[in-house]
């Protein structure tokens, strides 16, 4: 009897020594793949560090390029067919690549030429931006709202204007702007401008720090270079027009409007120019995981190019007809 009480006795013992064993085999393996994957982490977020530094200076080297390129252009004219206007393919890097391009900012309309009142320079830009609307299908209003949106004083100025008193009565209020705009997403916040009609305007606008600026005959779109003029010659003259500067440039304002079909309203001088200080550069930047696109606008002044801004360029949707 004592040696069976004996036996069970020492079998519960080596039961429990198999279940210690087993719980400290568990412990043990969970703290090693706790620590490997800490581990894991670790390097992966040191090669991300790595990776958004290999980036960064990337996009400082293709900004300082383009400012390089921009700086030695002779600068008499600008055009489609100089150097920095043409497309380079992506150029490799030790494990990724990068690809970048410079367009000429002034082929747009600059939102911020509303602001100007000196002269006849305000009214010919007011005129201007409301061909371009009514080109697009949008209400010539817009005008108004976006010159109140901009002017320093707190006086509806214009039919289709708003001033404090209405954006502070919408449900989230705020108060409008009053300065130029920075970007040509904040049109989001003045009267009228749904998402829909940005992004309808986002292709023909820009939004530089200098205002008033001229649109370059030799870069701009179609759309554009028609809301130059009062009464639009018609789409064939036009498309001439923009197939012959790319071989043979408008060499300055006088030569653009010898080009023009005999009895063309001319456009306003004011408006319009050959020479270009504001051009935006495009990056993209492929390094191990890391993908990312970027923007930077090069001011070109008395033969220096200085980088004003870099950013993330803004989020763009396609619209449906019944959104806003």
């Amino acid at each position: 009897m004592a040696t069976g009480t004996h036996g069970t006795h020492r079998r519960q013992q080596q039961g429990l020594a198999l279940i210690t064993a087993v719980l400290v085999v568990a412990i043990v393996a969970t703290v090693a793949t706790t620590l490997a994957l800490g581990e894991q982490v670790w390097f992966r977020q040191a090669q991300n560090m790595t990776g958004r530094a290999q980036a960064e200076s990337l996009r400082r080297g293709a900004l300082n390029y383009a400012a390089i390129l921009l700086a030695r252009d002779d600068a008499k004219i600008d055009h489609l067919g100089e150097l920095w206007a043409k497309p380079l393919p992506p150029l490799p890097v030790e494990d990724g690549m990068i690809a970048f391009a410079v367009v000429d900012a002034q082929g747009q309309f600059n939102l911020n030429n509303l602001a100007s009142t000196v002269g006849a320079s305000g009214k010919d830009n007011s005129e201007m931006f409301e061909r371009l609307l009514i080109s697009k299908g949008l209400d010539p209003t817009l005008s108004g709202a976006l010159f109140d949106w901009l002017d320093s004083n707190l006086t509806v100025d214009k039919p289709g204007g708003a001033e404090d008193i209405e954006y502070l009565s919408l449900p989230q209020p705020y108060r409008s702007g009053n300065q130029l705009l920075t970007s040509v997403d904040e049109l989001r916040l003045v009267k009228g401008f749904t998402a829909k009609v940005v992004e309808q305007l986002r292709p023909y606008v820009t939004a530089l720090p200098t205002a008033p600026t001229t649109i370059n005959v030799n870069t701009a779109p179609a759309e554009v270079l028609a809301a130059l003029f009062k009464n639009p010659p018609a789409p064939a003259v036009l498309q001439s027009l923009l197939d012959s500067r790319v071989n043979q440039p408008f060499e300055g304002a006088d030569n653009f409007l010898k080009k023009l079909p005999q009895g063309t309203p001319q456009p306003q001088p004011s408006l319009y120019g050959t020479i270009t200080s504001h051009f935006l550069v495009t990056i993209d930047i492929r390094y191990g995981r890391l993908q990312r696109r970027t923007e930077g606008l090069i001011e070109r002044k008395s033969g220096k190019a200085t980088v004003l801004w870099h950013r993330l360029p803004p989020l763009q949707f396609e619209m449906n007809d019944e959104k806003t």
